[in-house]
Order: C-alpha cells, then structure tokens, then sequence
C-alpha cells in the first residue's frame, strides 16, 4: 500500500492509484474522456475565431475596395479638375528619388503619357530656347538653394520651417493639338521633416496663356490709347494754336471791321448829313426827286454798315439785347404803316392785322424788334411785283410773340430755304430784284438766337411766309416815361443853347453846324481836342460834342482833360460824336468821363434826342 500523502498534488492528498487492471481502465477512460471535451471545446473555439476573423477580413476587404473606388474617383475628378483648369501637378520625393507627374502636366508639356521622369532635364527640353536659361537660373538659385537644411532652435516647432514663394512663368512647347507655345506658371512649394530638412516639393503647373495673350492685348491696348492721347495732346495742342490765331484773325478782323466802319461813317455822316442841309434849300422837282434817290442810297449804304457791324458781334459772342417797356402793338403799327407807304408806291396791297391777345406793354428790346419786322417786310416788298403782303402778329402760349409775314411774291424752292438764313445767302433767282448783301435774314436768325426763340420759312402756294417766334415778358402796366421832347434845348437864361464841336474833318463840321443851327444853337467849332479843351477851359459852353478819334489830341484825352480843369467848366456835358459804334470801343471815353454818344451818321432826330437826355440829366 501506497503511503498516504503520497501521490495528488504538492501540498494535497495525492491520488491513489489503483492496483486493479480494471480500475486502471476506468481510469484512463475517465482521462481520455475529459481530454477528448477538451479538444473539442478547443477546436469549436477555434472555429468561432475562424469565424469571426474571416469575417473581419470581409469586411476589412469591402472597405478597401470602397477606400480604392473613392480614391480612385476623387483621383479621376482631380485630374478632370486639373484638366478643365489647366493644371498640372508634380510630387518629387526629395529623399527617395521619386518623381510623379500627373497626365495634365505630360499634356501641357507634350511629354509622353507612359513615360518615366526622373529628372527635371524632360522638362527643361521641353522649355523655349529664349526662357530656358532663366528656368535653369531659377532652378538653381531659388530651387536648390532652399533644398538645404534648415537649422532650427531645439525648441522650435516643425511648421516654423516656412517654405520660400517660388514662383515663375516660361513658354512651353506644347503637344496637345492646340497652340504651339503655351505659357506656363510655375510655383513650387517644399515641406520639410522633423529634422527641418527638405523632403518633398510640391509643383503646381497653370495654363496661363489666355491670360498672357489678354495682358499682351491690354497692354497693346494701353500702349495704343497712350499714342492715341499723345496724338490727341498733339491736335489739341495744334488746335490751341489755330484757335489763338483765329482769335487772332478775329481779332484783327473786329479792328478791320472798326477802322472800316469808321472810315465808312465818316464820309457818310458828310453825305447824309449835307443832302439833310440841301433839302431845306429851294430846289425844283427834279432835283427833290435827285435828293430823295442819294438820300436812299446814302440810307442804304448806312443798314448795310450797321448789319456788317451787326453780324462782326454776333460772330465774336457781343450781340446785347436791352430789354425796356415797349407797347408792341404801337411799334408793330409804325413798321407797318412805314412799309405799307412803300407798298402803295410799287402797287402792292399791305395789310396789317394784330391780335387783340397782344399783351399792352412787354419788356423787349424795342431797336431789335424793328430790325426783325424791317428786314421780313423790307424782303417781302423787294420781291413781290403783283399782289399782296399780309402782316400778321399773334401773342401765343402767353408767352411768345408770333410775326408772320406771307407775300405773293416769286416763291422760294423748298430745297433751298436753309440758304437764306447762312451768311451772305443769296439765291439769285428768276424774276428777283438784284441787291442786297444776304446778311438781313443771317442777321435775323443770330438775333433770334440771342433772344431764344426761332425763326423760319413756310411754303404756300404762292410766295413765301417768313415768321419768327420770340419769347417776350407782359409787364403790368405802363411805366412812366420821360421823353426828351419835354426838354429845352435853350440855354438856361433862355438864350441859344452855346455848344462846342470838336471835329478834325471840315465836312463833318459843316453838318454838325448846319443841324445844331436847325435847333437854334449858337455853335463854336475846332479841329482838335487841345483847343477844345482850351476853349472849354476859357468857359461859356452848356454842352461840347467831341469826336473821338482826332490829331493833335483826341477825343478821349480831351475828355479827361476837362474833367480834370476846376470849376463848372469841368462839369460841361459832352457828347461823343464817333464813327465808332461797339460798347468796348465807347467804354474809353466813358470811362474818361462823357455823358453819352452820337453815332455817325449823325441823324438830326437822334442828335436832339441825344443832347435833351444828357442835358436832362445835367440839370
């Protein structure tokens, strides 16, 4: 017998063997029964593993197909988006000498799709000869230059490394089908490991050639609106100088225009002037029927002058309006009864026909309003033979003053009506009286400018209707007005009135005399300003009529000299007789102190009229 405590486990009751072949059996069947459990338990738990890992590599191999269709997709929209864009790509492994290029960057630099690329030199080939040498420099000194490595504090980050801008455009040889040459631009980035070495580049490729071609064209562009200004510079400059030298010309024109007028007046005023003195004498019918004919002549000559002077201030900007209380109806009614005298002598019927809607009285330029109804009456009598002349004015809108003039005269072709209102516009047509300059209507139409309102012809079956339109102030009221009518021209103890005349010519002085003497004057006559001014100096004169321009001393100097003489004597009124007739040219002798002007050719109403307000004002 086995000793107790001999067999089981260290430290427990061993077990007992048994000493039976039966027992024995028993035994090892019980053993390999429990080994048998075992092993299956084991090997069912070797197949739940199985299992389960089978299922894991499943599911592990569905998500990388999933992972490889989505990268692949995002690769293929990638490349589409590099291509619709006209990028391309390169990854350069700087540590494991690889280089990638994507299929755009091969198209845009006609490299081979399946070929490997190891280098840059493919692509430096394939670079224009003009920009390879700047791509070589770029790739040395910027490129490679930032490839070495970085020395960073101990404690410095990693993205501290900044990767430097690179960045530069060249012209490619392309072999896509498309344009030979393409400009690319190049920008390089590097990223770097946690030693702050450089381990790979990042290189993107732009199409940019649409870009450079829309610069260049900008550029040509800039380039042609810079020559296109400097031209512009140049004509403006030039027009510069040809608008000084036609201000120049007119300039010289106006002085042309002044001396004519002058010298033109000057004899004129003597003509005029002397048939005056004629008509009082006795002369026979014939020779009254003499006079009358000079003196239309002379009468003539005179509009022509003033419409010459006229349209010289209408072309350099001076035509003044002097809006005054005027009755239109009373003006209207003179013109037309003056023209309808003239009328019955050719044996035309005038008639006259004014609209009750005529305002009483308006603010016009009374001078201006005639010259319009002179001139339309004076072409409407000129050029009918037979029939009738209808002048017609309406007040329309209560605001505009309307005069139509329509005759039965020769007609005007419709074709050409514009031309009558041009400069010197004459049509010279079959059954027209000749004469005339053309300036009335040219000078009508610059009125009417001025005036704003408008001016025309209208075609009738018969003649011509002529009219214009001018927008013209009601005034409420008639203003009171002192004529010069009322005033005497004797002397204040009732005496003569005792007037100067200054004047260099001895025709002119022989008119002035002969009208002055008309209106009871005592007259004292010199040729020069000095001894005008030495007599006004000696005293005795209620009124000096000075010309202007005089030897010796003229009008305006003289003027001033008087002004400055002591006592009453400096005070005399003086009148500028003058040829002269522009405002800038009697602004001198205002300016030296005369009280008001007489144009030349002197007429004798408008000298009384003249003489009565400047010694009105005296008074």
């Amino acid at each position: 017998m086995e000793k107790p405590g001999a067999s089981g486990t260290k430290g427990g009751p061993r077990s007992v063997e048994p000493t039976t072949p039966a027992a024995r059996l028993a035994l090892l069947e019980r053993r390999l029964a429990r080994s048998e459990a075992a092993r299956a338990a084991a090997e069912n738990l070797l197949e739940q593993k199985s299992r389960i890992l089978a299922a894991a590599n499943a599911e592990l191999e569905a998500r990388k197909q999933d992972l490889s269709a989505s990268l692949e997709r995002r690769t293929r929209q990638l490349l589409d988006a590099q291509r619709v864009a006209g990028f391309g790509t390169m990854i350069w492994d700087i540590r494991g000498h690889r280089m990638e290029l994507s299929p755009n960057l091969r198209l845009l630099c006609g490299l081979d799709a399946d070929r490997d690329i190891h280098s840059f030199r493919p692509l430096v080939r394939r670079v224009v000869a003009a920009d390879r040498s700047k791509l070589l420099r770029w790739i040395r000194d910027r490129l490679f230059a930032s490839l070495s490595c970085r020395t960073c504090a101990a404690d410095q980050r990693v993205d501290a490394c900044q990767s430097p801008d690179l960045r530069i455009k060249i012209r490619c040889r392309s072999g896509d089908g498309g344009p030979d040459i393409v400009w690319l631009s190049v920008m390089a980035q590097l990223e770097y490991d946690a030693r702050c070495r450089a381990s790979l580049l990042f290189v993107t490729v732009q199409d940019v050639t649409r870009q450079m071609a829309a610069r260049a064209d900008a550029e040509a562009s800039q380039r042609r609106e810079q020559r296109r200004l400097k031209e512009l510079e140049q004509l403006n400059a030039q027009l510069s100088v040809a608008r000084e030298n036609a201000e120049s010309a007119n300039a010289a024109k106006s002085r042309f225009l002044a001396m004519m007028s002058h010298d033109i007046r000057t004899p004129l005023n003597g003509i005029i002037g002397l048939l005056d003195l004629l008509e009082e004498d006795g002369l026979r019918p014939g020779q009254r029927r003499a006079l009358d004919l000079v003196r239309s002549s002379g009468e003539q000559l005179r509009v022509l002058l003033n419409d010459i002077i006229d349209l010289a201030r209408a072309e350099a900007g001076r035509l003044k309006l002097d809006p005054a209380p005027c009755q239109p109806a009373v003006v209207l009614e003179e013109r037309g009864s003056f023209w309808r005298h003239l009328a019955d002598q050719k044996d035309l019927e005038l008639r006259v026909e004014l609209s009750p809607r005529i305002p009483g009285w308006i603010a016009i330029d009374a001078v201006r309003l005639r010259q319009l109804v002179d001139n339309l009456l004076s072409n409407a009598v000129k050029y009918t033979r037979a029939g009738s002349i209808l002048f017609a004015v309406d007040y329309i809108d209560n605001a505009r003053l309307r005069v139509e003039v329509s005759d039965t005269g020769i007609g005007i072709p419709e074709g050409r009506m514009a031309e009558l209102f041009e400069d010197f516009g004459q049509l010279h047509l079959h059954g027209a009286e000749p004469g005339g300059a053309g300036l009335g209507l040219a000078i009508c139409r610059r009125i009417i400018d001025v005036m704003g309102g408008r001016i025309g012809v209208t075609p009738v079956a018969r003649g011509a209707a002529f009219w214009f339109e001018i927008p013209c102030t009601p005034i409420s009221g008639p203003p009171r007005v002192v004529g010069p009518a009322t005033v005497t021209l004797a002397g204040r103890d009732g005496r003569p009135l005792r007037v100067l005349v200054a004047e260099d010519l001895a025709t002119n002085r022989i008119v002035v005399q002969g009208h002055l003497r008309r209106l009871g004057c005592d007259v004292t006559l010199v040729p020069d300003g000095l001894q005008a001014v030495q007599a006004v100096a000696k005293g005795g004169f209620d009124l000096v009529l000075m010309d202007m321009a005089m030897p010796v001393m003229d009008g305006t100097e003289a003027t001033r000299c008087i002004r400055a003489l002591s006592g009453g004597s400096a005070r005399v009124p003086i009148i500028a007789l003058t040829a002269f007739a522009r405002a800038e040219e009697l602004a001198p002798i205002f300016a030296a102190g005369a009280n008001g002007h007489a144009a030349k050719p002197i007429v004798a109403d408008e000298l009384r009229a003249v003489m009565a307000e400047v010694l009105d004002a005296s008074r």
